[in-house]
């Protein structure tokens, strides 16, 4: 019986990450791969905001991949290059949620800084 639920557990999991594109990450060294890194700062004091999360949206509007921000506000993530995409931070306690569009990132750019300013409630 234990064999049995452990089979059904393992290949539940198997099919949950299949059906999650945002796991699919370009490999290291490909010209598609783009490392999206910035800070997340408060626009009135210039301080970090920590404990957050930054969320990559593709052009389907759908959410491909998460990032915890760090006690520095440094946030970083793998994201394929040649494709619009939306970052946001959203619910964050004391500010409004953040959304930026951005145009595809031209293959061969290897990284791309984005610092994101959130504005206090």
């Amino acid at each position: 019986m234990r064999f049995w639920l452990s089979a059904c557990v393992a290949l539940s999991t198997t099919a949950a990450m299949a059906q999650h594109p945002h796991l699919n990450v370009p490999p290291k060294g490909s010209p598609d791969r783009v490392q999206v890194l910035g800070t997340v700062i408060d626009s009135l004091t210039g301080k970090p905001v920590y404990d957050c999360l930054v969320e990559y949206y593709g052009r389907d509007g759908q959410r491909r991949s998460i990032s915890s921000v760090n006690s520095d506000g440094r946030y970083a993530m793998f994201i394929p290059a040649r494709e619009p995409f939306e970052l946001r931070v959203e619910k964050e306690n004391g500010y409004f949620n953040f959304q930026r569009r951005m145009p595809p990132i031209a293959e061969g750019t290897s990284q791309l800084r984005m610092d994101l300013m959130l504005r206090p409630k």
